[in-house]
């Protein structure tokens, strides 16, 4: 898989909040995408990932599980309870191919034993549960079993009624529902239509559950999150799976823009409020051994970047005075790394 990845910070705020950290940030790609099937003959690493379940049993078989190093740019290690999480949305890729029913609802397990009076089926996502003391880093390097004693070894989790974690990959057989964290929404076709096109799926997470905004939380402080998508479509011959693209996608390779990607609104309440003037840096990329920053300017004027690890202590990594007002860039080792930038325009 392509390591690279691209994080766009669309909203820098001009202050910090009172006792916090306020951003709006973009993972472009995953640094995990696996697709786990039983009986598949790869290691997962693939151009397309299909979701789908076995209509003898309903079991979920064709799974999807998605990481993304958020401590990259997301401090960690700052209290669990202190990520506050506006939103999480997951964008993913699907060809159409095998076209599809599209279903933005929930179905009732109920509804996969008798008659579904909405038609199709919808595609759920979910956090990821490990057994076996395995992690989303251990998938990474796709040597780990998808399926160990007969059991995955990382399934879309829920909770049952008393809050014990609960593999919802056989909601149905064990007559529990699933709990989606988000189910798939697709804008332009109508609830029943058949998508046969690329689309974009948007997975809103419901933060509002606290199990799941617990779960974000944990997941932060300790620098990912990870996410399994699965659905009860039923895979034939003929199609009846869901096809989404991966960051291994020839066409993600070739264009970009295939792979999943997330969008985090969070902020982070610090002990002591801090503010930030002249908070103007367009864009993030890290590639291999450098990370690149962009910001506007103004010619004449005389710019310092500054970089932190928690919002609080602020070190001078450039200064520079503009000699255009065309936008500026600059790289460095990928050693100088750090949480959070800002660029400060000296009067």
């Amino acid at each position: 898989m392509n390591r690279t990845f691209l994080l766009l910070i669309f909203l820098l705020v001009n202050t910090l909040r009172s006792n916090g950290i306020a951003e709006d940030i973009e993972f472009k790609e995953p640094y995990l995408d696996r697709w786990t099937y039983p009986n598949n003959s790869t290691p997962g690493s693939r151009g397309m990932a299909s979701v789908f379940a076995n209509s003898s049993d309903w079991d979920r078989m064709g799974q999807f599980v998605l990481g993304f190093q958020t401590s990259d740019f997301i401090p960690i290690e700052k209290g669990s309870e202190s990520y506050k999480v506006e939103s999480i949305t997951l964008t993913l890729v699907t060809p159409g191919e095998p076209s599809f029913q599209y279903d933005p609802t929930y179905d009732l397990f109920e509804t996969y034993l008798s008659e579904d009076l909405d038609p199709g089926r919808p595609i759920e996502l979910h956090g990821a549960g490990y057994r076996n003391d395995y992690s989303g880093e251990d998938f990474l390097s796709r040597n780990t079993p998808s399926f160990s004693g007969g059991l995955r070894t990382v399934y879309p989790l829920s909770w049952d009624e008393e809050g014990n974690e609960l593999d919802v990959s056989g909601n149905v057989a064990l007559a529990v529902e699933s709990k989606p964290w988000a189910i798939g929404k697709i804008a332009g076709p109508e609830e029943g239509a058949y998508v046969n096109e690329e689309n974009e799926v948007i997975f809103g997470i419901d933060l509002t559950d606290p199990d799941i905004n617990e779960y974000v939380q944990n997941e932060l402080n300790a620098g990912s999150l990870h996410f399994v998508l699965s659905s009860l479509h039923t895979a034939n011959h003929q199609g009846g799976f869901v096809n989404f693209f991966t960051s291994d996608s020839p066409e993600h390779a070739f264009f970009g823009g295939y792979s999943p990607r997330m969008e985090i609104k969070y902020t982070i309440e610090l002990s002591e409020p801090q503010v930030l003037e002249d908070f103007a840096i367009n864009e993030v990329q890290i590639h291999n051994n450098e990370i690149t920053l962009s910001w506007n300017q103004i010619q004449g004027s005389e710019y310092v970047l500054q970089s932190s690890s928690d919002g609080i202590d602020w070190i001078d990594v450039y200064t520079q005075i503009s000699n255009s007002d065309e936008e500026f860039s600059i790289s460095l080792p990928k050693e100088q790394k750090s949480k959070l930038y800002k660029v400060h325009k000296k009067e």
